[in-house]
């Protein structure tokens, strides 16, 4: 029922036609609020499974962490024995100390070169997550928004309004 159709009596409308319009507004009303309201579970479930999928990404990213902390720990034990055997080898002759030097050194490069590699890829995974929470905030922040929206285009205002004048015409 649209506002020209409500039935007019002697003294302007008629109750039943305007509380029937009233009736079928809050309905239709309450049928979009109820969809928005299932639209804004789906997106809040899509969010938690975004959320959880990177809970275990940073898990996983954490024992990689771990994992290349254990490496670059073991690197510097390398190092330090190498530092030793190249300290032993000094005694034995010049020629030898060198050639441990050498060696030492394309360790330390290769390792050092690794660990950048890995560095790289966990400042990469920093800003990917950052991204995903910033968008995740800005979803947040619209879907707030638009819940504002709703409860303030809510049939829930408009109908102490008529109310106040349905008790005026009792």
């Amino acid at each position: 029922m649209r506002v020209e159709e409500l039935k007019r009596g002697l003294w302007g409308y008629q109750k039943q036609s305007i509380f029937q319009y009233i009736a079928e507004q809050e309905e239709a009303f309450s049928r979009k609020l109820l969809e928005k309201d299932q639209q804004a579970e789906a997106a809040a479930q899509l969010a938690r499974e975004r959320i959880q999928a990177l809970e275990a990404e940073v898990t996983a990213l954490r024992g990689q962490l771990g994992e290349l902390q254990r490496r670059h720990a073991h690197i510097a034990d390398t190092l330090l024995d190498a530092r030793a055997a190249a300290e032993e080898m000094k005694a034995e002759s010049r020629a030898q100390e060198e050639a441990a030097r050498e060696a030492v050194r394309q360790t330390l490069d290769g390792a050092m070169g690794e660990v950048a590699g890995y560095r790289e890829r966990i400042a990469g995974l920093r800003r990917a997550i950052e991204r995903t929470l910033r968008d995740m905030d800005s979803q947040t922040a619209q879907l707030e928004e638009e819940a504002e929206a709703l409860e303030a285009s809510s049939p829930a205002n408009y109908l102490n309004f008529f109310q106040e004048g349905a008790g005026e015409d009792a």
